[in-house]
C-alpha cells in the first residue's frame, strides 16, 4: 500500500466495507485531497480479496463496455464478486445517478470517488441513501510532520515548516510543494536539517493550482482572482463591487469556487483554504493586471472607509446617507459604474434618512441609465418619488428621470405620462419634469412622423433653463433636438446646441453630458459633410463613454464611425464598427433611439454584398413602417439611394414602396424642405425627370444627398445626349465629395467616368514608412482627433510616452501640428485601401 498519510481511519472504513460485498462506499473530498489515491488503494485491496474489479472514470460511465459486461455477469452468476469503482464521478453525475439503482439491484459492490460540490445536489442526496460516505478533510499537523520526515529525511527549519503549514494540511499540495522545492534547488539538506533557499513558489504548485482554476468557468475564475487581490479573507460584497456586479449575480460563480476547495466559508466571510493556494492565484495574475486590480482595491477601501456599519454605528442616519451619496458619486465619477451601483444598493439596505435616501435613489438611477438599464432606473426613481421628505426640486428631477427612463424602456408607453405633465396647470417651464416631458413628447412625435409637433416641443425643451439639482441625462433635451435639426439640414443651430458644455452637470456621471454632446456633434458633422471632424468627435466621445462605462451612448458613436468609413471606402473598418454596435445593442436594454442603426447596415450590405444583398435587406427594413419612416426622416439621401438601388436590380416594387413612403411623409409634413426634397428626388429617379433632379440637386442641404443628386442628373443627361452638361454635374458631385473627404465615394464616381483616381503623394508615403509600427498606431489615433491621454489608454501606454513618441513623429514627418498629422494620416489611410 502507498502512503495514505493521515487516512488511517478512512482506510479502516474501506477494509470493513470490502468485507461485506454488495454495498456502496463514496469517497468525497475537494480537489487534491487524496480521494483518487484512496480509491486506487481500495481497488488493489479488492483484487487481493478476489473481487472482479471494473475501474472506470466518471466521464466514461455511459459508454463503458466493461461496465456493461460486469452488470450482465452479476445478473447471471450469483457466485460472482464484481466490484465497480468510479473515479471522478462528479464529471458525469447524471450517468452515475442512473447507474446506482442497477448496481444496488444486482448487489454489485460499488466504490465512488468524487468532489461532491462539483457533482450537484441530486447526487449528494442520493449517495447516503445507497451506502456510506467518507468525507476527506485536511490532515493533522503530526501527519504533516511525518510526511516531511519521509520525504526529506531531515527535520524542517522554521521557515520551511511555516511554508509547508501554509498548505493547510492538503496532502497533495504538500507533496507537490516539497517535491518542487527539491527539483528547483530551493532546499538545503545538511546535518539532518532541511533549510529553505529562494522563496518563489515551485512550478509544481503553480501548475497544480492552475489546473484547479482552469476547471472553473470564466466568471468563477474572475471572481477568484479579484478576491485574491483583496486578500486571503474577503467579503463577497467587496468582490462584487470590484467586478461591477451585484452579489446575487455572482451566486453561481461562488458555488463553483467553493466547490473547487480553493475557497471556504468562514462566518460571513469567504477565505482561501490555504495561504499557498492564495499566493499561487495571486502570482498567476499578470503583473500589469495585478497592479491595476490592486489600485482598484485601494480605491474601494478608501471610498468605503468612512461608511458606517450596517447597525449600531455612532453616526446619525442622515450623516450615513451623506457619506454613502459621496462614495457612490466618487466611484461613478471615476467610471466604476458597477462598483457605484453595488455600493448604492448596499447603502440603501441600511435604512437611511429619507432625504439622503431619495438623493441616493436618484443618483443610482442616473448611473443605471448610463449603464443602459432603464427599467432598473425607473424602479429606483419610483422609490425616490415615494419618499415624502425629499425636496421639491429633487422630486421634480426624479420625476423627469423616470419619464426619460420609461421612454427608453418602453417607447410610446411614456407618451401619456409626458402629455399629463405638459397639460398640468400652474407649472413652471423650468421645472425639470416639464422640460423632460417636452423632450419625450418631441421624440415620440418624431417617431410617429409628426415633424411640426416634434420640432415645436423640441425647441421649447431647449429654451428653458434648468434649475438645480441637475443630472447628466438632462442633456438629452439638447442632443435629441440637435439631431432632429441636423436631419432637417439646420446644421448651424444643431452644432450650437451640442458644442461645448451645458448646464446639465452631474456629480456622479460627470462624463455623461460631455460624451453625449460629443457623439451628437459627430453625427451633426457627418451630415454636414465634415467627415474628418466628425470622426475625431466620434472617437473622442466613444473613448470617453467607454472609459467611464457609459454603455448607453456607445452604439450611436459607432454608427458615425461606420458611416465615415463607408464614405471613405474603408469597408472592413465599417464592418467592424457595425459588428460592435450590434453587439452593444444586444447587450443592453436601451440605446439612443435612431434610424441610423438600420440605415448604416443597408449601406454596408451594399458595399459587401452588392445591390442584390442590399435590396433584400431593404425589403425587410421598408416592411417595418416605423423603421422606414425614421430612415427616410433622418437622412434625406436615403429615399433616393433606395430607389437607385431598386432600379439597379430591376425591382419596381421596392422602388414604388420607397417613393410612396417618402411622398406620404412629405405630404404629411408640408414646409420641411429636407423631407420634400428627398421625396421629389426619389420620384424623379423613377420618372427619369431631368428638371426635378436639377431642382433636387439645388435644394438638397445635405452634401452627400446633393452630390448624389448631381451624379443622378449627370447620368440622365449623358443618356439623353448632353455630355457637356453631364460633365458639369459630375464635376459638381466630385467637388462636394472631395470637400467632404468622402474619398471612397469620389473614387467610385471617378472610376465610373473613367477618370484617374487620386492617391496620396509618394513623398508622404515614404515619410510614413519611416515611422515604426508603434509610431504609426499613435499617429493614426492622434490624426483621428484623440488626445494624448485617450491614445495612452487605448494603447496601454502612459501619456508621457505618447508625448515622447509624438515629438519623434513630428520630426520624421517634417510637420509641426496635429492638424498636419491628421491630414497625412488620412491620406495614408486611403493610399493603403
Amino acid at each position: 500500500m502507498s502512503k495514505l498519510y493521515g487516512r488511517d481511519r478512512e482506510w479502516a472504513s474501506v477494509l470493513r466495507f470490502l468485507s461485506a460485498p454488495g454495498g456502496l462506499l463514496a469517497i468525497d473530498g475537494p480537489p487534491c485531497s487524496g480521494k483518487t489515491l484512496l480509491l486506487h488503494e481500495a481497488v488493489a485491496a479488492a483484487r487481493d480479496r478476489g473481487y472482479a474489479v471494473v475501474l472506470v472514470s466518471g466521464e466514461h460511465v455511459a459508454g463503458s463496455a466493461d461496465l456493461t459486461r460486469a452488470l450482465h455477469h452479476a445478473e447471471h452468476d450469483r457466485n460472482a464478486r464484481p466490484l465497480v469503482a468510479v473515479d471522478h464521478a462528479h464529471q458525469a453525475p447524471a450517468a452515475v445517478l442512473a447507474l446506482l439503482p442497477l448496481l444496488r439491484e444486482r448487489r454489485v459492490t460499488t466504490l465512488v470517488a468524487l468532489t461532491g460540490a462539483h457533482a450537484g445536489v441530486e447526487i449528494r442526496r442520493a449517495l447516503p441513501a445507497h451506502g456510506d460516505v467518507l468525507h476527506l478533510g485536511p490532515v493533522a499537523d503530526d501527519v504533516v510532520e511525518q510526511m516531511l520526515k519521509d520525504m526529506l529525511g531531515a527535520a524542517p527549519q522554521a521557515d520551511l515548516a511555516a511554508l509547508v503549514a501554509s498548505a493547510a494540511g492538503n496532502p497533495r499540495l504538500i507533496s507537490e510543494l516539497v517535491t518542487g522545492l527539491r527539483e528547483e534547488g530551493q532546499l538545503d539538506l545538511r546535518d539532518g536539517t532541511a533549510r529553505l533557499r529562494g522563496g518563489w513558489l515551485p512550478q509544481r504548485v503553480s501548475a497544480l493550482v492552475r489546473g484547479q482554476v482552469d476547471q472553473l468557468s470564466a466568471k468563477a475564475t474572475q471572481l477568484l482572482r479579484v478576491a485574491a487581490v483583496i486578500g486571503k479573507s474577503f467579503l463577497l460584497h467587496d468582490v462584487a463591487t470590484m467586478m461591477s456586479e451585484t452579489t446575487a449575480a455572482l451566486l453561481l460563480a461562488v458555488d463553483e469556487v467553493l466547490g473547487s476547495g480553493l475557497v471556504v466559508c468562514v462566518d460571513e466571510r469567504l477565505e482561501f483554504g490555504s495561504d499557498l493556494a492564495w499566493r499561487a492565484v495571486v502570482e498567476s495574475i499578470p503583473e500589469s493586471v495585478l497592479h491595476a486590480l490592486r489600485h482598484d482595491a485601494a480605491v474601494l477601501r478608501s471610498t468605503c472607509r468612512d461608511l458606517p456599519a450596517p447597525a449600531g454605528g455612532a453616526r446619525p442616519e442622515e450623516d450615513r446617507g451623506t457619506s454613502a451619496v459621496h462614495g457612490v458619486r466618487t466611484l461613478a465619477a471615476s467610471g466604476k459604474l458597477g462598483s457605484a451601483i453595488a455600493l448604492a444598493r448596499d447603502s440603501l439596505s441600511r435604512h437611511l434618512h429619507a432625504g439622503p435616501a431619495a438623493e441616493l435613489h436618484t443618483a443610482l438611477a442616473g448611473i443605471l441609465l448610463a449603464d443602459g438599464r432603464p427599467t432598473d432606473a425607473v424602479a429606483e426613481l419610483d422609490h425616490a418619488l415615494a419618499t415624502s421628505a425629499e425636496s421639491e426640486p429633487l422630486r421634480r428631477l426624479a420625476a423627469a428621470g423616470r419619464l426619460l427612463a420609461l421612454y427608453f424602456a418602453t417607447g410610446h408607453r411614456a407618451g401619456p405620462h409626458a402629455l399629463s405633465v405638459l397639460t398640468t396647470r400652474d407649472r413652471m417651464a423650468s421645472d425639470a419634469d416639464v422640460v423632460m416631458a417636452a423632450t419625450v413628447h418631441s421624440c415620440l412625435e418624431w417617431t410617429a412622423g409628426n415633424l411640426a409637433e416634434s420640432m415645436y416641443w423640441g425647441r421649447e425643451s431647449t429654451r428653458w433653463e434648468l434649475d438645480p439639482p441637475t443630472a447628466w441625462w438632462q442633456s438629452h433635451a439638447a442632443v435629441a433636438y440637435a439631431l432632429k435639426l441636423s436631419a432637417l439640414g439646420d446644421f448651424g443651430n444643431a452644432d450650437r446646441l451640442v458644442r461645448g458644455d451645458g448646464p446639465d452637470t452631474d456629480e456622479a456621471v460627470t462624463a455623461g453630458a460631455p460624451a453625449a454632446r460629443m457623439i451628437a456633434q459627430a453625427r451633426v458633422l457627418t451630415q454636414a459633410g465634415e467627415l474628418a471632424q466628425a470622426q475625431a468627435s466620434a472617437h473622442a466621445g466613444m473613448s470617453l463613454a467607454r472609459d467611464r462605462g457609459l454603455r448607453l451612448l456607445v452604439p450611436l458613436a459607432s454608427t458615425v464611425l461606420a458611416t465615415v468609413a463607408l464614405l471613405r471606402g474603408d469597408v472592413p473598418t465599417a464592418a467592424e464598427h457595425v459588428r460592435r454596435y450590434r453587439g452593444d445593442l444586444a447587450g443592453g436594454e436601451a440605446v439612443l433611439h435612431s434610424g441610423q442603426y438600420d440605415w448604416v447596415e443597408l449601406l454596408l450590405a451594399h458595399a459587401q454584398g452588392g445591390p442584390a444583398r442590399a435590396s433584400e435587406l431593404a425589403h425587410e427594413r421598408m416592411a417595418d413602417r416605423d423603421t422606414a419612416r425614421r430612415m427616410l426622416m433622418e437622412d434625406p439621401g436615403a429615399a433616393p439611394w433606395l430607389v437607385r438601388l431598386a432600379l439597379t436590380v430591376g425591382d419596381s416594387g421596392l422602388a414604388g414602396t420607397v417613393v410612396g413612403a417618402a411622398e406620404e411623409l412629405a405630404g404629411d409634413n408640408p414646409g420641411f424642405t429636407a423631407v420634400s426634397t428627398g421625396a421629389s428626388h426619389a420620384r424623379a429617379l423613377v420618372d427619369q425627370d431631368e428638371e426635378a433632379l436639377a431642382t433636387a440637386a439645388d435644394r438638397h442641404r445635405h452634401p452627400w444627398a446633393k452630390a448624389n443628386a448631381n451624379e443622378d442628373l449627370a447620368l440622365l443627361l449623358a443618356e439623353s445626349g448632353h455630355p457637356e452638361r453631364a460633365a458639369t454635374h459630375t464635376e459638381q458631385a466630385l467637388q462636394i465629395l472631395d470637400r467632404m473627404g468622402a474619398d471612397g465615394e469620389a473614387a467610385r464616381l471617378r472610376r465610373r467616368i473613367g477618370a484617374p483616381v487620386e492617391t496620396a503623394a509618394a513623398g508622404a508615403g515614404e515619410d510614413w514608412q519611416r515611422l515604426s509600427e508603434p509610431e504609426r498606431d499613435i499617429a493614426r489615433l492622434v490624426g483621428a482627433g484623440l488626445t494624448n491621454r485617450q491614445v495612452a489608454k487605448q494603447l496601454f501606454l502612459s501619456p508621457h510616452t505618447v508625448n515622447y513618441h509624438l515629438r519623434g513623429i513630428f520630426k520624421k514627418l517634417g510637420i509641426s501640428s496635429r492638424v498636419e498629422l491628421a491630414r497625412l494620416a488620412h491620406e495614408q489611410e486611403h493610399a493603403e485601401v
